[in-house]
């Protein structure tokens, strides 16, 4: 990409307003300690903004008062924050007890502008004046399935919670017509709570940049904030499988998107430096801290995800830029799946199955050789090298446990959940599967190809662990037997 066209894009990224986009997730959780989180909490069915305050009156006939300076905001510089999340949580300032009116959370007033759902119809009723003596009155009908039950103003956008659909309907502008289409859907149903899941939109309410969602089910106030920059649904993969499933402890990513960074960069890769947490005035922002890059550029960040995550399910992540101009975009905050494990094969570029990048071991255990070629094909029972990333914790020793960022310097550490592998549709013996020294999120998986291999310059090869597959990477295979 030319610089050129680089900075027209970033020019056209700087005067776009801030919008919401459907999808995207929740920057913020109050009230539980990770995003996936609800116990305890707090099952707000009101919410009201004034002075940095956020006040939610809950079901149990409580005031709840909470300080919204306390969560940094989707600007601010994250290089000093610490995990596993730094933007959960957030206890409340003030309690008291006090009865807040039934139906408050059903009806929004911004200076002259008023809305109001109709739950019974279906339906929202908004007046865009109404100090005039004739207001006009807009009805947008959202379908006989809906259930609206909130609804929040904040003098440029009109949203509805939907606890039908477990949904926020967003419109960026205020509505001109009857049933104008909403621009943006926030929120879906899960089994377990996530960075961009709802259960009940009980309450909602905005101060212009962030919306609060009050969730009662779920026991948590969620906040999303509107971005200049897009950042999509499953952007975020394990850079080997190059797959957006649920991401591991430790796992190297690829965050892809639009006007990221000004410029290519990439960190120092000498296995003794800790990767920066900024690189070329870019962070990414993981449950509010900044990650440890590998490189950025335009449209590509390259990051390792913490090794401790709090045990959390989901989590949410957005990129912060600081351009050469002065400015600072942020993106959307973009929901990710966590699990223990998730591996993923690094191969190269391609349509899948892509081939593998894969060692001789030159007939020792212990040692590593030339890359495996279609000019130089594995053996039948040969034992090869293979690299991965995203199989979790490793049995290292809290004393020498891995750190996100910084080249491993313990003993060769195995990894604690088995790896098994399957070879031309045959069970493969995996010898071992550690991380090695001086690596950053990369792991060496050794495996012996069955015996009983045919010739095949494609062979298929995956491994699994606790049920989770990898993508699978072919091999250039040769039975000289044959």
């Amino acid at each position: 990409m030319s610089h050129r066209v680089t900075t027209l894009l970033l020019l056209a990224v700087s005067l776009r307003a801030a919008d919401y986009e459907s999808g995207q997730a929740a920057r913020a959780v109050i009230g539980q300690a990770s995003f996936s989180a609800h116990e305890g909490g707090i099952a707000a069915t009101t919410l009201s903004l004034s002075n940095g305050k956020l006040y939610a009156a809950d079901e149990t006939h409580r005031l709840v008062t909470f300080d919204v300076g306390q969560i940094p905001g989707a600007k601010d510089d994250f290089l000093e924050r610490q995990g596993p999340c730094a933007l959960c949580g957030f206890p409340a300032v003030e309690q008291v007890d006090q009865a807040v009116l039934p139906g408050v959370a059903g009806v929004a007033v911004f200076r002259n502008t008023v809305a109001m759902v109709d739950t019974a119809h279906h339906r929202v009723l908004l007046w865009p004046d109404a100090a005039t003596p004739q207001p006009i009155q807009i009805v947008l009908d959202l379908g006989e399935a809906a259930e609206p039950v909130s609804v929040a103003l904040d003098g440029k956008r009109l949203y509805v919670g939907d606890a039908a659909a477990h949904r926020v309907l967003v419109w960026n502008a205020l509505p001109a017509s009857d049933n104008q289409a909403a621009d943006a859907l926030l929120g879906a149903w899960s089994e377990r709570p996530g960075a961009d899941s709802l259960n009940r939109p009980d309450a909602l309410v905005s101060d212009g940049t962030n919306l609060f969602v009050a969730d009662s089910i779920d026991r948590r106030i969620l906040m999303f904030t509107a971005a200049e920059t897009s950042l999509a649904r499953n952007s975020v993969v394990n850079s080997a499988s190059e797959a957006a499933g649920p991401l591991a402890p430790g796992t190297l990513v690829t965050i892809t998107g639009s006007a990221l960074a000004d410029s290519a960069i990439s960190s120092s890769d000498d296995g003794v430096q800790r990767l920066a947490g900024k690189l070329g005035g870019v962070e990414a922002i993981f449950d509010g801290v900044a990650l440890p890059l590998l490189s950025v550029s335009p449209t590509e960040v390259k990051a390792q995800l913490p090794y401790d995550m709090g045990n959390a399910s989901s989590g949410s992540l957005f990129v912060r830029t600081e351009h050469g101009d002065g400015s600072v975009t942020v993106t959307n905050a973009t929901a990710l799946k966590l699990a223990a494990t998730s591996p993923g094969l690094f191969a190269f570029g391609g349509a899948e199955p892509r081939t593998g990048l894969i060692l001789h071991t030159n007939g020792s255990p212990e040692a590593s050789g030339r890359p495996v070629t279609t000019d130089d094909p594995a053996r039948p029972g040969e034992l090869l090298i293979f690299w991965a990333t995203g199989l979790g914790t490793v049995e290292s020793g809290s004393d020498k446990a891995p750190q996100m960022g910084t080249p491993y310097t313990g003993p060769s550490a195995g990894v604690t959940s088995k790896v098994g592998a399957i070879a031309g549709g045959r069970p493969a013996e995996v010898i071992s599967a550690i991380l090695p020294d001086r690596s950053i999120g990369v792991y060496e998986v050794r495996i012996v190809l069955p015996v009983d291999l045919p010739s095949d310059p494609k062979t298929e090869l995956l491994i699994m662990q606790d049920g989770s597959a990898s993508n699978t990477v072919t091999i250039p295979v040769r039975n000289i037997i044959q």
